[in-house]
């Protein structure tokens, strides 16, 4: 599966908050989900907005709360989500 590069550079992003004891499972379950999701759709290439949709799905709803910040640290408008966050 390929990715874009938009698509990469925030899985990245996303990885270099994550906590260094979960990092590679966290990577590797975003890139299962998204990718995945990219195969449902019939893609053969992974977007930003499927590394999103994977980002909220794996966050537990205990932190979930606070992604919207995170998105925007990330330059991410979190209001185009917000069907993610709050669905």
């Amino acid at each position: 599966m390929n990715w874009n590069d938009a698509a990469e550079d925030l899985l990245q992003g996303i990885l270099a908050r994550t906590p260094r004891p979960v990092r590679e499972e966290t990577e590797n379950s975003l890139r299962a989900i998204a990718e995945n999701a990219a195969e449902e759709e019939g893609l053969n290439r992974v977007g930003v907005n499927m590394v999103v949709a994977a980002w909220i799905r794996q966050t537990p709803e205990t932190v979930r709360e606070d992604l919207p910040r995170q998105m925007e640290q990330l330059g991410l408008d979190p209001e185009e989500f917000d069907h993610l966050l709050n669905g």
